[in-house]
């Protein structure tokens, strides 16, 4: 394997696949409410706490570029272009409420009156609506696209067909809440990353690579305690505009039980708490800070890896918690989920483009261009040159369609004259 990181992201989406099952009775005696609060507050803190932390050593126990605590307040000041040009620190809370939260909110109420595969369903629709996204965007629909998006439809039909003839277990309330999951599920994977670095954080990851995973940890904790902030005012919405009697419940048990620290020390809430948030999202840390970009990209192997999650739901539900699924449909589904992640893998491979771009620079433009071009997404590295050209970018991007657009963009810029393509046919690596 080139990059063995990715076995973080498939750990991770492991721990997660294994939720379902450790809250399938927790929820007779607790709100869902309860549990989503414990669990994004506590982590919410922690990761702050973390962060602050590595700061701290960062800026006092090592020799490495320090990193100004002001430079987190700039951040949630700076207005996001990618986001209708709101501040950061209003794209972290929407993305943390409607993303997080109320994803959570959707996903533990489907499971509660539903099945662990019925809410499945949404997981895998959310996946295929992403791809569908991603086509409209940038991607070719090649034939193993084409053939992984087939496999993730015939796998929802097998997962319709089975817990159909499982009628006692559906309501038509179930179903809006596994909709209300893949919409939320969606609008994450599509806006996750809509915050660019500005030029004063260019300028420290140029000197210290710790900042990246400060920097996510910063973001994933005020996305943690901005989206429970909005759930309080969402729920007390719901209470004044009671359209749901189910969510109603939920709330009014949810307060009750607010001031009850007992729920806090049951094993399932800790286990929700240390290992299937803390523990998975620091794995997702170390692979994104020390990802090698020789094989695939970071996020073409968390798309790829997604699935994984609600393969491990099926399995650990129809093992431990007994939850109906005929054993040699159950084989058939996971087999196809299986092989959809291997047509989905060679799908990236085949449309990943590596490629380095010459440039031509204008005279009195070399000193503050590399800031700005490494703030363009591909681009992964930045040499100087003497002689015809001035500057090579080395470019990773996820399609040719993607590649040809941040060539548009760079041959826009005022300070360049000239580019030039050169496309890497194959990066051979040579192991220390």
């Amino acid at each position: 394997m080139q990059n063995k990181h990715h076995l973080y992201i498939l750990f991770a989406n492991i721990l997660w696949g294994l939720i379902p099952v450790v809250v399938s009775d927790i929820f007779s005696e607790v709100s869902v409410l309860t549990v989503i609060f414990f669990r994004f507050f506590t982590c919410g803190i922690v990761f702050l706490i973390i962060a602050f932390g590595l700061l701290l050593i960062n800026n006092r126990y090592t020799s490495k570029r320090r990193i100004p605590i002001k430079i987190f307040i700039d951040v949630l000041k700076t207005r996001n272009n990618l986001f209708r040009n709101f501040k950061n620190i209003l794209y972290f809370g929407i993305l943390g409420f409607l993303g997080i939260v109320m994803q959570i909110i959707f996903y533990f109420l489907a499971l509660k009156l539903t099945s662990i595969g019925f809410v499945m369903i949404g997981f895998i629709v959310s996946t295929v609506l992403m791809a569908a996204y991603q086509h409209g965007k940038s991607e070719s629909l090649d034939v193993f696209k084409l053939m992984y998006l087939s496999l993730l439809i015939v796998s929802i039909l097998i997962i319709i067909y089975v817990k159909t003839s499982e009628s006692s277990n559906l309501s038509f309330i179930g179903l809006v809440y596994v909709i209300g999951f893949g919409v939320c599920l969606l609008f994450f994977h599509i806006y996750i990353n809509r915050d660019p670095l500005a030029i004063d954080e260019l300028k420290i990851i140029s000197d210290n690579r710790n900042y990246k995973v400060i920097r996510l940890m910063f973001k994933l904790s005020f996305m943690f305690l901005l989206g429970i902030a909005g759930m309080f005012l969402f729920l007390l919405l719901m209470l004044l505009i009671p359209v749901e009697p189910i969510l109603v419940s939920e709330i009014h048990l949810f307060f009750a039980q607010l001031a009850d620290a007992s729920i806090y020390f049951r094993w399932e809430i800790l286990f929700i708490i240390i290992f299937s948030t803390i523990l998975p999202y620091i794995l997702i840390f170390i692979a994104y800070s020390f990802w090698s970009p020789y094989n695939l990209t970071y996020n073409q192997w968390t798309s790829i890896i997604t699935v994984v999650e609600p393969m491990t739901a099926l399995f650990f539900g129809a093992i431990f918690i007994n939850e109906y699924f005929p054993t040699e449909l159950l084989v058939i589904t996971l087999f196809l989920l299986a092989l959809s992640i291997i047509l989905r893998y060679i799908h990236e491979r085949s449309v990943k483009v590596n490629a380095c771009v010459l440039l031509d620079i204008k005279e009195g433009c070399m000193e503050d261009l590399p800031l700005k071009l490494l703030g363009f997404s591909g681009i992964t590295r930045i040499d100087m040159l003497v002689g015809k050209y001035d500057m090579i970018l080395t470019v990773i991007k996820s399609s040719i369609k993607d590649f040809y657009y941040l060539n548009e963009q760079l041959q826009n810029l005022e300070e360049i004259k000239k580019t030039t393509i050169l496309f890497i046919n194959k990066v051979s690596k040579i192991n220390a």
